[in-house]
């Protein structure tokens, strides 16, 4: 698979096709469609198309989108999700910052920002102050909002999340030592493997109970008292709180500062 040509000042053909070609269609057919396009245009199939063969490309998916034809629809708004797009992300480096705030942020490329946000689509992107683009969530409760950065900021952004990955490595080891004496753990490979599973998240590590196949063992996690135990155990050496709601039976650890 060849990579996406870089962003430019002006979108060039070759990148807006990279990226209709990318799309997921519902009409299955419009993949080939659109191959057969390139196929009309580029002789070679070991060959991709340059930019005035892809300009000619766009011509041809531009008359078959608006002429009625199966698919047609669903080809316009994928080719006017990818304009979309390209018009939006103007920057090299995008700083992803979930919202609510959870966890660390990261960083992503133009070319992945690119196709995430064809992909979502006009109705779940937004342009925000700055060059920022907002990508809502399917549900919309949560979105990422990606903020453009500097080479500088990305090399520091990427180092402190090796840092903070290594650190989550290290407590995720150091919390199975602590419990591994004292309590059953889970075995994922068993269908009774049920137990105590010990989780990296993000820049934390979650405790939690894996009911395996035997979903009654929940019982023992918060009336049998493993919960608790863990919990004490625990708080000897880790930053012990509770999960938020959406996962109100675990244990977040974090490093004791």
């Amino acid at each position: 698979m060849s990579e996406a040509p870089a962003v430019s000042a002006v979108p060039s053909k070759t990148l807006t096709l990279h990226l209709l070609r990318r799309q997921s269609f519902s009409a299955g057919y419009l993949a080939q469609v659109i191959d057969l396009a390139v196929r009309e245009v580029v002789r070679s199939q070991f060959d991709d198309p340059d930019e005035r063969e892809a300009a000619l490309v766009h011509q041809r998916l531009t008359r078959y989108a608006a002429n009625g034809r199966p698919g047609s629809a669903e080809l316009a708004r994928a080719m006017l999700d990818v304009k979309h797009a390209l018009d939006l992300v103007r920057h090299g480096h995008y700083r992803a910052s979930a919202v609510p705030e959870r966890g660390i942020d990261t960083t992503v490329s133009a070319d992945q920002l690119l196709e995430l946000v064809a992909e979502a689509g006009r109705d779940r992107v937004l342009a925000a102050q700055g060059g920022a683009v907002v990508v809502l969530a399917e549900d919309e409760d949560d979105s990422t909002v990606y903020r453009p950065v500097s080479a500088a900021q990305v090399k520091a952004l990427r180092q402190a999340a090796r840092s903070t990955k290594e650190e989550a490595i290290c407590l995720h080891e150091g919390a199975v030592e602590v419990l591994q004496p004292h309590v059953r753990m889970a075995n994922w490979s068993k269908d009774d493997g049920y137990g105590v599973a010990v989780d990296v998240v993000r820049d934390a590590v979650s405790v939690q109970w894996w009911p395996a196949a035997v979903p009654e063992s929940l019982a023992l996690w918060e009336q049998g008292g493993i919960r608790q135990l863990c919990v004490a155990l625990l708080s000897d050496r880790f930053t012990v709180s509770d999960g938020d709601e959406r996962t109100p039976h675990t244990v977040m650890l974090r490093m004791r500062l």
